[in-house]
């Protein structure tokens, strides 16, 4: 097992090793680096460009291959933020040399493959968690403890909507392929189905979904809306749409004080971009830039907020005796008799969140709810969509999970 370093002052500090610097990986650094008892030592990369940046950044170790960083004795715990068919040979790389993990969503594309990961883990006597973020995020903690409470009674049922412009957004070819877990489901549907099983507690009993291909020029998943009963007759419903027409942020940022929707010349942007990148290498330039050290990230920056996400479309939870819905800055609930706010603190996000649930489990042998029994349950919900919108049926489920295993915060 990796070795956990001391810092002088009593705590135990983590050396952390990042294989993959794109996108998810850029968005993670700063949770890493604002973390009091983590260290960035090592990253591994294809791109010798991202790894110099890295290097020159933080003074670590950098590799071409994930191998060779998994074999450094230094490294502690291995962050994979590689892509989607990618993360079980990575994770199987780190676990097998005796390093604690933390996965970018989804874990896996296959129950087999999870059950191997989970597997490595337990032998190895190391810990696997997944990156599921946005269920880490102050509004989701909180109204998870709004549930089980039971203050404003049993939770009913709970719907999330999200409009954006997922599928014009700068793409790799592996994200518009589905067989290498592209499209909206693979990509958005993790957070998506993560944050409904979470609030409800985990355990789904059956989904009905369908899915749209819509745009021959994208051909692959850019829609999905989904049925999901809970196995306590909790009722949810997920729609995303990638489409880049109607943004739910209308719905949501535009409230009150809050902020507007985009302004008309925004609208379709990305549609407008890509048309004039003519999409090929100029696309795969463009979204290059947006990896580690790109124009649009950078290492030292405070993490984008968590809540832009989780606020991106409205999520609007029923319990016996009330409504509950996210503003900017708080839960707005909706009583029997009166409407009140509860503040949700800014000063951290779900990011954040994940990262301390990491430390915890390492360091203090605190069993984290996100772990690979968790990732594998939402596998099993992602292709249980994906297998209903193509066999038109209601698909049963086998792997779920109660969040009760563990806890949120």
């Amino acid at each position: 097992m990796a070795r956990v370093g001391g810092n002088g002052k009593g705590a135990a500090t983590l050396h952390v090793g990042i294989i993959g610097l794109g996108g998810g990986a850029s968005d993670m650094i700063p949770a890493f680096v604002q973390h009091p008892h983590m260290q960035l030592v090592a990253a591994a990369d294809i791109d010798p460009g991202q790894l110099e940046k890295f290097q020159g950044e933080f003074d670590a170790e950098t590799y071409q291959r994930a191998e060779d960083l998994c074999a450094n004795p230094q490294v502690d715990v291995v962050y994979i933020a590689t892509p989607n068919q990618y993360h079980t040979a990575h994770a199987l790389l780190a676990l097998e040399q005796g390093k604690h993990v933390l996965v970018e969503k989804p874990m896996t594309l296959t129950l087999e493959d999870a059950d191997v990961m989970i597997a490595a883990a337990a032998r190895q006597g190391v810990q696997l968690l997944v990156n599921v973020k946005h269920s880490f995020d102050p509004y989701i903690v909180k109204i998870r403890e709004i549930v089980q409470s039971g203050e404003l009674g049993r939770l009913r049922m709970l719907h999330y909507w999200y409009f954006s412009d997922w599928l014009y957004r700068p793409r790799t070819a592996e994200e518009l392929d589905p067989s290498l877990g592209g499209g909206v489901t693979w990509r958005q549907g993790p957070h998506q189905f993560d944050i409904v099983r979470t609030i409800a507690g985990g355990v789904v009993r059956s989904v009905r979904a369908m899915t749209g291909m819509w745009d021959e020029h994208r051909p692959v998943v850019g829609c999905h809306a989904a049925y999901l009963e809970f196995e306590d007759g909790t009722a949810a419903t997920a729609v995303y749409s990638g489409y880049d027409h109607f943004n739910s942020r209308e719905l949501t940022f535009g409230v009150g004080t809050a902020q507007p929707a985009a302004p008309s010349s925004a609208y379709a942007q990305a549609r407008r971009t890509l048309w004039q990148l003519g999409g090929g290498e100029a696309e795969t330039a463009l979204k290059r830039a947006q990896r580690y050290g790109g124009r649009r990230r950078a290492a030292g920056a405070a993490p984008r907020r968590s809540a832009g996400w989780v606020l991106g479309g409205p999520l609007i939870v029923t319990f016996d005796k009330g409504d509950v819905r996210l503003t900017p800055g708080s839960l707005r609930v909706y009583g029997d008799e009166d409407q009140w706010e509860i503040p949700i603190s800014t000063e951290t996000d779900g990011r954040h969140g994940i990262v301390n649930q990491l430390y915890e489990a390492v360091v203090n042998g605190r069993q984290p709810f996100a772990d690979g029994r968790w990732g594998k349950a939402t596998v099993e919900v992602l292709l249980a969509v994906l297998a209903s919108a193509r066999e038109r049926r209601e698909v049963f489920l086998a792997h779920q999970v109660p969040l009760t295993h563990a806890t949120v915060g």
